[in-house]
This record gives structure tokens, C-alpha cells and sequence, in this order.
């Protein structure tokens, strides 16, 4: 064996500070977006922010609250800084982002991995390295689908033994019973390192993304209102989804007459065009999404929850020519203000279940049949998650499982039949 040179060519991604901050901008809702756009304007001389003088319902106090610069570092501004020193294979690019934008609030993926390979035309393979790079971010447990696996990886990242990882797979009730005998025989360790095992796995983080967390508002502020006009449903957004940027043009032309300065306000006043182009890109995006939706959401807007349709992120992204993570990015966080109420943009994305037309209704759909089917039973003998089943099928053409109907009842706060008898 001997050393060598050799050179390879790899095509990898690298993402800039500016495309980080495109796709950052995208995941903002209105408020986000304002306090993004402050905090830019107190690093560049030549930008103010313009806002609306329209007002949020809730009044002046309520959103001047909203404009608040915040200077917090949130969990994902955290993850796509990380995002921008990685070098991540181009092929993955896309699949990376799109897992780090189906995480939730507490660090965890959203979504299975076969619903992320689905939505992004990717193999399971690819979709499990792209998950792996995931969760090799800080904090230690990021990308984790379970309570074991958020421990597990942050018990791999410190290097412990590996029966700890062995012990909150198999026996995770043991830690929380402080069941030192049993772990002590299971794992043939001493009673010191059983009670180490317990006491490390205790300190790991169950919920990563909260130790980034900022104080949640009590309110919410819609990020677009959709109503009807003139027998059409229409969408506008806030003015907080519409800010401009107006660029100081006689403080640019004055750097010509100062060559110190010159340098300095060329690369701002770049800077400031590029913002402007990517708030109008946002806009534009955001305003062909939310028409979209409600373009395919009409009946629910019309007759109610049980009217609402399947839809899928790739659906939208297909009808109006973007990629799905920009859907996926788009609507996360954000409101729409209905005539039906406050409703997040995410629950209009549903997958399906066929009925017996071949057509797909939606989970919601069910759930409110399931809900009025329940409410018109006999009290004395309520019917069974065996019956609901049936009776959907019969009445509905819906093909429910049993196991879905004790599913869609829990989420629904319906107690099982045992516990909704009542004695005559």
C-alpha cells in the first residue's frame, strides 16, 4: 500500500446566506416576516420598512405588539444557519429542506418517511440519508420521530454505552420506574452504572426545539382573509404579508462622492434591491397558494367542515408550478381568516380516504360524520368503533377501519361505547 494524490469532482450543495434567507422568508408568517425586516433595516442604512396603516382586528395595541424586533434566535433560524455551513450532496438538497420544514415545534419530523419520499419523488433511501443529516444538527435529538429515538441520538452523540441506547429502546418504563434491579440484570452491569444509565438518560432533552423556543403570543394574528365577492371567494392577504422596503436612493448617490463609503453602500444598497425582489416573490407565492387552496376548498367554505376536500401539498405545487417544499414552507405557522373562523393553513392538506364512487374525502370530513353519526345513536346501546365502521361504509361508501374509527373518536375527545352507555 502507498499514498497517492488523486482529484475527484463532487457536485455539492452549499447553501448561500442569501438563499438561506429567501427560504426563511417564505416560512414566516406576517409578524415574523415584519420583525425579519426591522432587524435587516437596523444593519443597513439604506432601508425603512413601509407597513399598511391597516390594522389587524384586535386594534392598535394588539398589533403594535406584533411589530415588536426580536432578537431571539428561533429554533429554525438556529437549524438554517447550520443549513448554511453544511455541504449537503446537490440530489439531497431538496429533501433536506423539506424534512427541516416538517419538523414541529419540539424538534420532532412531522411526517413518516414514506409520506416525505411520496411527496418528494424521492426513494426511501434518500429520504432516510437526507433524515440522517437532519439529525446531525444541534441540537442533539432534532429529527427524531419518538420519544427513544430523541434520546437515542443524543446518547450517541455523547458517546455513551451502548446499553443505555438498548435500555430506552426496550425497556423505557424501567427509567421512569427507577427500576435499578431489573436494569442491573438485563444489561449485567453493576448497581452504580444501572443508576447512571438512569440518571443520563433523565438529563437528555425530550423536546430539543423548545431549549430554542421564544415567549408564544396569546393571539393570532390571520395571515390573509378569504370572503366572498360578488358570488366569488377571493383571498387578500394582511398588510403584514405586504411590507415594502423603500431604498434611501439619495443617501446611494451620495456614496459616489465618498470612496470610503462607497464599498460599504454599493453592498447595501445590493442588499436592499435583493429584498425587495424576494418580498414580491413571497408575495406573489403566497398569494397563488392561498388561491389555490381555496380555489379546491370551495365546498368547505360553502357548506362546512364535512365538505372539506383531500388536498395534497404536491396537488398545489403542481397546479401553480413551484416546488412542494415552497408549499410546505409556506404554510407552516400561518392563519387565513374565513367566514368557517380562524383556520391554520396546514389542516387544508389532507390525504384521502376513497369511497365507494373512487372518489377521496377527506380525514376532517370523516371525522365530522363519524361525530354527527355518534350523536344520533341510542344512548343505552351506543354503537361500537366496530359499527361506526360499518355504518360509514353503509350509509357513506367509506372504508374506515376499526382501528382508524378509535383513532379519528380519540382525536374527536369521544370516549369508546363502554363509557358512552348510559343506564336506563
Amino acid at each position: 500500500m502507498k499514498h497517492q494524490l488523486s482529484q475527484e469532482q463532487r457536485l455539492t450543495w452549499r447553501m448561500t446566506q442569501r438563499l438561506s434567507q429567501a427560504i426563511e422568508m417564505l416560512a414566516y408568517n406576517g409578524q415574523d416576516l415584519i420583525r425579519f425586516l426591522q432587524d435587516q433595516a437596523e444593519v443597513n442604512p439604506l432601508i425603512e420598512v413601509s407597513v399598511s396603516s391597516a390594522l389587524p382586528k384586535g386594534g392598535q395595541s394588539e398589533a403594535s405588539q406584533t411589530v415588536q424586533s426580536s432578537k431571539e434566535k428561533s429554533f429554525r433560524d438556529h437549524l438554517q444557519e447550520q443549513l448554511v455551513e453544511s455541504r449537503i450532496p446537490s440530489s439531497l438538497r431538496q429533501l433536506v429542506q423539506y424534512g427541516v420544514d416538517s419538523l414541529d415545534d419540539h424538534g420532532y419530523l412531522d411526517i413518516t418517511i414514506e409520506e416525505w419520499s411520496e411527496v418528494c419523488g424521492a426513494s426511501l433511501a434518500e429520504t432516510e440519508e437526507a433524515l440522517s443529516y437532519i439529525q446531525s444538527l444541534h441540537p442533539a435529538g432534532v429529527g427524531a420521530r419518538s420519544l427513544q429515538e430523541c434520546i437515542a441520538i443524543q446518547l450517541k452523540r455523547a458517546e455513551h454505552p451502548m446499553y443505555m441506547t438498548q435500555l430506552v429502546y426496550d425497556h423505557i418504563n424501567w427509567v421512569a420506574e427507577q427500576d435499578i434491579e431489573s436494569i442491573q440484570e438485563e444489561y449485567n452491569i453493576t448497581p452504580e452504572d444501572a443508576k447512571l444509565a438512569i440518571d443520563t438518560i433523565q438529563t437528555c432533552h425530550p423536546r430539543p426545539g423548545l431549549q430554542y423556543s421564544s415567549v408564544q403570543e396569546d393571539y393570532i394574528v390571520p395571515d390573509a382573509e378569504v370572503f366572498k365577492k360578488n358570488g366569488d371567494w377571493v383571498v387578500k392577504l394582511s398588510p403584514w404579508n405586504a411590507p415594502k422596503i423603500v431604498v434611501d436612493e439619495d443617501m446611494y448617490a451620495l456614496s459616489h462622492q465618498h470612496q470610503e463609503a462607497s464599498a460599504y453602500l454599493e453592498e447595501k444598497y445590493q442588499h436592499a434591491i435583493w429584498l425587495q425582489m424576494a418580498i414580491e416573490q413571497r408575495k406573489q407565492n403566497m398569494k397563488a397558494i392561498m388561491e389555490e387552496i381555496v380555489k379546491r376548498q370551495v365546498p368547505f367554505f360553502e357548506e362546512g367542515a364535512h365538505q372539506k376536500q383531500s388536498l395534497r401539498m404536491r396537488e398545489v405545487a403542481e397546479a401553480i408550478g413551484v416546488h412542494v417544499s415552497t408549499i410546505s414552507r409556506a404554510v407552516r405557522h400561518k392563519y387565513v381568516q374565513s367566514p368557517r373562523g380562524m383556520i391554520p393553513l396546514k389542516d387544508f392538506f389532507q390525504q384521502g380516504l376513497k369511497t365507494r364512487n373512487g372518489q377521496e374525502t377527506s380525514a376532517e370530513a370523516i371525522k365530522h360524520l363519524l361525530k354527527e353519526t355518534i350523536l344520533t345513536e341510542n344512548k343505552q346501546k351506543p354503537y361500537s368503533d366496530q359499527k361506526l365502521s360499518q355504518l360509514l361504509h353503509d350509509q357513506f361508501g367509506i372504508y374506515i377501519s376499526r382501528r382508524t374509527v378509535a383513532k379519528y373518536r380519540e382525536a374527536l375527545y369521544i370516549p369508546s361505547s363502554t363509557k358512552r352507555r348510559k343506564r336506563g
